[in-house]
């Protein structure tokens, strides 16, 4: 398997959780960093292209890849690989991006709450 090419779609989005989600130590409520990108790769002889993103999360430091669709003809071993590949190749770029990106685009997460007779 062999990455040929990645190109970043967007800029940098910024998604920030409230700080009571933060303590909680989830990944899914913690605030992170994400550019998306779409990325060709070799599997075998036939050239393919995929869609992703790249992630990273603030309280840990740690960045992810994720791959927004299946696909055709890569198992979970193969994908697992396909994502450290990724991760390589993009991590550089992306880091880069963030740096020099001088409007920050932001997503909020409000905080969920019960109210009335429902928070007892």
């Amino acid at each position: 398997m062999k990455i040929s090419s990645i190109s970043f779609k967007e800029p940098p989005v910024y998604h920030e959780f409230p700080p009571l989600y933060e303590g909680l130590g989830l990944l899914e409520v913690s605030s992170f960093i994400q550019q998306r990108f779409e990325f060709a790769y070799t599997l075998g002889k036939v050239e393919k292209t995929g869609l992703g993103s790249i992630r990273l999360y603030k309280l840990r430091g740690d960045l992810e890849v994720h791959i927004s669709d299946k696909l055709p003809g890569v198992v979970p071993i193969k994908l697992q690989q396909l994502k450290c590949l990724l991760l390589e190749k993009a991590k550089t770029a992306f880091i880069e991006n963030i740096e020099s990106e001088p409007e920050k685009r932001k997503v909020y997460y409000g905080e969920f709450r019960r109210t009335g007779k429902d928070a007892e």
